[in-house]
């Protein structure tokens, strides 16, 4: 026998699911609003990064990427050099989130990768300086060792085959910028396998020392960070979460309504 309030209660939650799905965001202009690139960033933990592929730092030395990942955890980044705004918010947050966290230097090491091929070693010195200057500004009058920050260029395959492998995609930029593309640091394992990743360009202290302390015992993340990660996407133009995201968030508020309407039901039939 269905219960009239528990149909009721179920009736109402998927008709406001369905008006939420459909509803504008906020004050939306009638006009049609250009879609933002087909952007992505999804690392899967687990998943193994090319450790043969060649790419050259910023000195100009030819190397495999294994090769740079060393005994500890490494934070990874990909983006570009010249990037005028996001990269440099990211990698400034990567080192602020060191910092506050107290991780030290010797912890993990910070390789930053350009996704452009026109980029060059003298493109990464010049941002790796930059990098270094802004770790010593933050660090004062503290003598500790600074973070291991490297900035990688390489070729097209070599570059393809490093974002195929943590889910990067990216796309031509506008007048403002050369390429669109999301910001997140992944961090990697000693044997080159994702342990975790946060996205955004600003990361909590906390979240980041521990993810360095389970990536450098060779820990990799579960099956809920996968989520996570898929509720972390952001529209890169506007900062909004994109749609499979919001698709998820609203089915799991659904899902809610409907367990608080089972719970209502039988604690009523029980009373």
């Amino acid at each position: 026998m269905r219960c009239p309030a528990f149909s009721l209660t179920l009736t109402l939650a998927l008709a406001r699911a369905a008006a939420l799905a459909q509803a504008p965001a906020g004050d939306a202009p009638l006009a049609p609003v250009p879609k933002p690139p087909a952007v992505s960033f999804m690392p899967q933990p687990g998943d193994a990064l090319p450790l043969a592929a060649t790419f050259t730092d910023s000195s100009g030395r030819l190397v495999r990427l294994g090769d740079e990942l060393g005994p500890r955890a490494t934070l990874l980044m990909l983006g570009w050099h010249r990037c005028p705004q996001l990269c440099g918010l990211a990698t400034q947050g990567v080192l602020e989130a060191l910092r506050q966290g107290g991780v030290p230097g010797s912890a993990a090491r910070v390789v930053f990768v350009s996704v452009d091929p026109a980029e060059t070693a003298a493109d990464a010195a010049e941002r790796r300086r930059a990098d270094l200057g802004y770790a010593r500004l933050l660090a004062g009058r503290d003598a500790g060792a600074p973070p291991d920050v490297e900035r990688l260029v390489g070729p097209l395959p070599s570059i393809r085959a490093l974002a195929r492998s943590v889910g990067f995609t990216w796309q031509p930029g506008d007048e403002r910028a050369r390429l669109a593309h999301p910001a997140g640091v992944v961090v990697v394992t000693p044997e080159g396998r994702v342990s975790r990743a946060l996205m955004g360009v600003r990361f909590e202290p906390a979240e980041l020392r521990s993810a360095i302390d389970d990536a450098g015992d060779g820990r990799v993340g579960t099956p809920a960070d996968r989520i996570a990660l898929l509720c972390a996407q952001l529209d890169p133009r506007a900062g909004l979460h994109d749609g499979a995201a919001m698709l998820l968030a609203r089915l799991a508020g659904l899902a809610t309504l409907i367990g608080l309407g089972l719970f209502a039901w039988r604690h009523r039939r029980l009373s």
